[in-house]
C-alpha cells in the first residue's frame, strides 16, 4: 500500500473499524489489527490494492466475490463481517472487515523452524478437510491454498482463509502461469501448471486437494514436494509426477499419496480425504497441542487465559523464538465436521496452573504455601485433596533456620545409626561378592525372528528355564519369535526364567458393517484392516443413493456378521446401489395440465409445460403432445416435457366485396387464408366462394390455410353471323 503505516494507525474506517498496527503483508493487500466500536470487538481489516477496484467492472467483481464470501458460515472458513471501498491517498481501496485469528498461520509455524508432527498434520487436515468440503459442496474453489492460508484461531483449529478472495486473483494471475508468484506455485496442482481454469471446465475441487497434500507433507518434512529454483521450474517439476512421501509420515503416507496423485480424477474429495483422515487417527498417538504463533497490536492470542507452567525446554523452541504455552480452553477439541466422530485425536491434557509461590525475603520465616493436586481416593474413584510437598528448588528457606535444625539433632543417636549402616553394608556387599561368584549369567542373545525350535537350540547352552506364549503378530510369520522376556541383550542368572513369545500367524481382523459406506471408502477401511473387497454386483434401489453399498458378506463364509475374526486378506463381496430403477414414462395426452402433473409425480418425475399448440382432435387446454414419448425408460427425478392444446385452429373469412382480384387475394391471404381457382370474369363482382366445391359465405370460421376458390360470372356471349355468298360464273 502506497500509504505508510504510521498514516493509518488510529483511523476510523467506514466510520465503526479503527485501525491499529498492521498484522502482515500479502501479494494482495495489507492486514490490520482494528476495533469495531459499533460492536466493541476485536476484528482485522484487509485493505487490497487499489487495482483490484480500478475500473467499474472490477469493482462490480469484488463485491460479488466479497457478498460470496460473507455468505459463508463454517468453523474452519475465516469469517467475512464486512466489507466496502475506502477513498485512501484518493484511491478508491477495497476492504474486507474479518473474523480476528489470534493463532498465526502455519507458515509462521514453519517460518520459525517448528514442524508438526503426523498427529498435529492430522488434525491441522482434518480441519482444512472440514473447510474445503464445505465451500466446495457450494461450487467454491480456494485455488490458492498454501500454509499462509491456514490460519489458527485461540481454539488451535485452522481457519482457511482468502476463500473468493484468492479465487478473484487467481484469474488474472493464472492467465500466464510462469508469472505466478513463488509462493503459489509451490503448492499449485499439475492441472494449474499446465494452464487449466475453471473458465475452460478442467479445473476442479481436486486442485485444492493437491494443494493441501504439499502443505501437509511440508509441515512434517520440512520441505516442499517438487520445489525448483525458479516458478517455470517448480510448475513443470509436477506434471505427470507421483507424490513423494517420507517415512517420517506414518500412516499418513499412502492417504498423502492419493491426495497428491498427478491425475485430478485419482484423488479424493474433500469429504472422502477428511474420513479416511478420522480412520488414519486411530494407528496414530494422541497429539500434543499446535505450537501456535500469536503476534500483533494484541500480544498474546490467548489474552488472559492463564497458562500452566511449562519447561525450559518447552518454552523455548528451536530456533529461540518463544511460543504462547496451551491453555485449557485452547486444547479443549471443537465439535467435529459431519465425517468425524466428536472425541476423535483429543490434544495432551494440559495441567491447571500451580498457584505461585511468594517472594520471601532473608528477614521472613520459612513459611511455604503448598499447593494441592486432586487425585483419585482408593474407595469408588472420590475426589480428594492433598498436600503435595514443594520442589526442592521452589521451597524457600532461611539459612539460619536450616543451620538451627542440623545442630539440634541428638549426637549420639547419630553415630549409632551410622555404625548400623555400616555393618549392613559390609553384609550385603559379602553376600554380594558370593553370588558373583557361585551364579553364572548370560546374555539373552538376538532371537527375534528365528523360528521357535531353532530359538530353543540357541539357548539350550544357558541353563535357563523356558516359557513360550503364543500371540498374533503381523510382523512375524508363524512359528517365529516376536520378542522375549527379558529382552535381547539383557544379563540372566542360570535357572532363571526366559519367556520366548511366538507368533500365531497375522493378527485375526473384525469385520466391520461397510453397508451404507461408498466403495471407495470401504475398499480404504478394508484394506487398512488387510481385508480384500470384491464388487460381486449392482441393484436398482429406490431408497439409497447410487454407488453406495447395499449389503455385504463372506463368501467363503456366509453365516459371518458384523465383529466376527477371519483371517487376513478374506474376501468380502459387496452389492452396491445402481438407484433408482428407470421408469417407463407415462402417457399424458389428453390430460389436463393438473391430471398430467400428478401422473409425473406419481413417478417421481417432473413436469414441464411447453408453448401451446392448435389441435383440431385435443380439445383446449388437454396434453398434445410430450417429450420424452410414452412408455421410454427414464430416469428418476428428470423432467417430462408436454405441450397443451389451444384448440381448434380457425379463422373467418373476411368481407371480400367491392374488393378487385388483387384485393381479393391480399385480403384472403391476410386472414390466414390461401386463394385457389379463379372461374369467371375478374372484370365484374366477385359472385360466390368454394371450399372443395362447397359454397362458403363470409364471416364463416374455417381451418386456417384452408383454399378458397373463386367463382365470377361467366363473361358476355358473342353472336357470329355468316353469310353465304352465292357466285354464277357464266362461261363466255
Amino acid at each position: 500500500m502506497a500509504t505508510e503505516d504510521s498514516q493509518l494507525t488510529g483511523r476510523l474506517l467506514a466510520g465503526r473499524y479503527r485501525i491499529h498496527q498492521r498484522r502482515g503483508a500479502g501479494g494482495h493487500g495489507v492486514v490490520y489489527d482494528a476495533i469495531d466500536e459499533q460492536l466493541e470487538r476485536l476484528v482485522a481489516v484487509k485493505l487490497i490494492h487499489p487495482e483490484w477496484a480500478s475500473t467499474p467492472a472490477l469493482e462490480k467483481r469484488f463485491r460479488r466475490e466479497a457478498q460470496v464470501a460473507a455468505s459463508l458460515t463454517h468453523p474452519n472458513i475465516n469469517a467475512v463481517y464486512d466489507f466496502g471501498l475506502e477513498t485512501i491517498d484518493e484511491h478508491a481501496t477495497p476492504y474486507l472487515v474479518l473474523e480476528h485469528l489470534g493463532g498465526g498461520s502455519l507458515r509462521d509455524i514453519l517460518d520459525r523452524g517448528r514442524l508438526l508432527s503426523p498427529s498435529q498434520v492430522l488434525s491441522v487436515g482434518l480441519d482444512a478437510c472440514r473447510g474445503l468440503d464445505y465451500i466446495h459442496r457450494r461450487g467454491i474453489l480456494h485455488r490458492d491454498l498454501k500454509p499462509a492460508n491456514l490460519v489458527f484461531g485461540e481454539d488451535r483449529h485452522v481457519r482457511i482463509v482468502d476463500v473468493g478472495l484468492a479465487r478473484f486473483m487467481a484469474e488474472t494471475a493464472w492467465q500466464t502461469p510462469s508469472a505466478v508468484g513463488m509462493d503459489t506455485a509451490r503448492y499449485a496442482s499439475p492441472e494449474q501448471a499446465q494452464g487449466a481454469s475453471p473458465e475452460t471446465g478442467d479445473l476442479d475441487a481436486a486442485t485444492d486437494i493437491y494443494s493441501l497434500c504439499v502443505i501437509l507433507i511440508e509441515a512434517v518434512t520440512g520441505r516442499v514436494p517438487f520445489e525448483g529454483d525458479s516458478t517455470v521450474a517448480t510448475l513443470s517439476a509436477r506434471i505427470d509426477k507421483l507424490m513423494p512421501v517420507s517415512a517420517d509420515l506414518g500412516p499418513l503416507a499412502s492417504v498423502l499419496e492419493r491426495a497428491g496423485r498427478p491425475l485430478a480424477a485419482d484423488r479424493y474429495s474433500a469429504g472422502e480425504l477428511g474420513r479416511v483422515l478420522v480412520q488414519t487417527a486411530e494407528r496414530l498417538p494422541r497429539p500434543a497441542p499446535v505450537p501456535i504463533v500469536g503476534g500483533g497490536l494484541f500480544g498474546d492470542p490467548t489474552g488472559g487465559i492463564r497458562r500452566p507452567v511449562m519447561s525450559a525446554a518447552e518454552e523455548q523452541p528451536s530456533n529461540g523464538a518463544p511460543f504462547p504455552a496451551p491453555s485449557p480452553a485452547q486444547s479443549a477439541e471443537q465439535p467435529l465436521g459431519e465425517f468425524a466422530p466428536t472425541q476423535l485425536l483429543p490434544q495432551e491434557p494440559v495441567l491447571a496452573e500451580t498457584e505461585v509461590l511468594p517472594t520471601v525475603s532473608p528477614s521472613s520465616t520459612h513459611t511455604v504455601v503448598m499447593p494441592t493436586i486432586t487425585s483419585l481416593s482408593r474407595q469408588g474413584g472420590t475426589p480428594v485433596e492433598s498436600p503435595v510437598a514443594p520442589d526442592a528448588d521452589a521451597a524457600i528457606f532461611d539459612d539460619a533456620t536450616l543451620y538451627d535444625q542440623e545442630i539440634d539433632q541428638p549426637r549420639s543417636r547419630g553415630w549409632m545409626l551410622a555404625a548400623l549402616v555400616l555393618a549392613i553394608s559390609l553384609l550385603g556387599g559379602g553376600l554380594f561378592a558370593y553370588r558373583q561368584l557361585t551364579q553364572k549369567s548370560h546374555v539373552v542373545p538376538a532371537l527375534v525372528g528365528m523360528s521357535e525350535g531353532v530359538a530353543r537350540n540357541e539357548i539350550a547352552k544357558f541353563g535357563w528355564k523356558v516359557q513360550v506364549l503364543h500371540e498374533r503378530s503381523d510382523a512375524q510369520a508363524q512359528g517365529n519369535v516376536i520378542r522375549t522376556d527379558p529382552a535381547e541383550g539383557t544379563d540372566l542368572d542360570e535357572e532363571k526364567l526366559l519367556m520366548l513369545v511366538v507368533s500365531d500367524g497375522p493378527t485375526l481382523p473384525k469385520l466391520p458393517d461397510v453397508t451404507g459406506q461408498t466403495v471407495v471408502d470401504a475398499t480404504a477401511s478394508l484394506q487398512a484392516m488387510h481385508l480384500v473387497l470384491n464388487v460381486a454386483g449392482e441393484e436398482f434401489s429406490e431408497d439409497i443413493a447410487p454407488s453406495i453399498i447395499i449389503s455385504w458378506s463372506v463368501p467363503a463364509q456366509p453365516g459371518l456378521t458384523t465383529g466376527m475374526e477371519v483371517v487376513q486378506n478374506t474376501v468380502v463381496a459387496v452389492v452396491v446401489s445402481k438407484g433408482p430403477a428407470p421408469r417407463a414414462t407415462p402417457n399424458l395426452a389428453g390430460l389436463d395440465e393438473a391430471g398430467a402433473r400428478a401422473a409425473a409425480e406419481g413417478l417421481q418425475l417432473l413436469l414441464t409445460v411447453g408453448e401451446p399448440v392448435f389441435s383440431d382432435t385435443i380439445p383446449a387446454g388437454a396434453v398434445v403432445a410430450q417429450v420424452p414419448a410414452p412408455d421410454v425408460p427414464i430416469e428418476r427425478g428428470l423432467t417430462i416435457t408436454v405441450q397443451l392444446s389451444k384448440g381448434v385452429d380457425l379463422v373467418t373469412i373476411p368481407p371480400l366485396a367491392g374488393l378487385d382480384p388483387a384485393g381479393i387475394q391480399a385480403a384472403l391471404t391476410a386472414a390466414g387464408l390461401v386463394q385457389g381457382t379463379v372461374v369467371g370474369d375478374t372484370s365484374v363482382a366477385l359472385s360466390a366462394l368454394s371450399v372443395a366445391g362447397v359454397v362458403v359465405v363470409e364471416g364463416q370460421q374455417i381451418h386456417r390455410d384452408t383454399v378458397i376458390d373463386l367463382t365470377y360470372p361467366p363473361p358476355p356471349t358473342t353472336t357470329t353471323t355468316t353469310i353465304a355468298v352465292t357466285t354464277t360464273i357464266v362461261s363466255p
